[in-house]
């Protein structure tokens, strides 16, 4: 997980370096989640006139924009699931060829437990790209 990445972090700012006083606020009085960038008002007048979105618009893009993310997440999520069942199966093979029956069948209980978050997984992926279908070849994403 630690690979995907949200188009905002870019823009945030780090707060190793403030010491938090008492209350979880920081010495210079803000509140404790004030290390965060929130994007201001967007100054329409510098803006070429063909570029001003609805409001209904900006939501939509900001819905298939985070859409995309979890998608992107929740893949590399299943990704992993895949590559710990693969593990599995090469642990049992390996246990059931030493006679370890016991060891095999816990085995066998994990790998199910992974089959079963595999599934999970391609259940959300399903209803996000049903929810969220992806833009057409020629279709660009409208952005600000």
């Amino acid at each position: 997980m630690a690979s995907a990445e949200l188009p905002d972090e870019r823009g945030a700012r780090s707060v190793a370096g403030h010491r938090l006083g008492g209350g979880g606020r920081d010495q210079r009085g803000r509140g404790p989640h004030s290390s965060t960038v929130r994007p201001g008002p967007v100054d329409v007048r510098h803006r070429p006139a063909g570029d001003v979105d609805s409001p209904a618009a900006a939501h939509e893009t900001a819905d298939q924009l985070q859409a995309e993310y979890f998608l992107r997440l929740l893949a590399q999520n299943r990704h992993h699931v895949d590559h710990r069942i693969g593990k599995y199966q090469k642990a049992i093979a390996a246990a059931e060829a030493a006679g370890d029956t016991e060891g095999a069948n816990g085995l066998r209980r994990m790998a199910c437990t992974e089959e079963e978050d595999r599934q999970t997984l391609d259940r959300l992926i399903e209803n996000l790209r049903t929810r969220y279908p992806a833009p057409a070849p020629g279709e660009r994403l409208v952005t600000r």
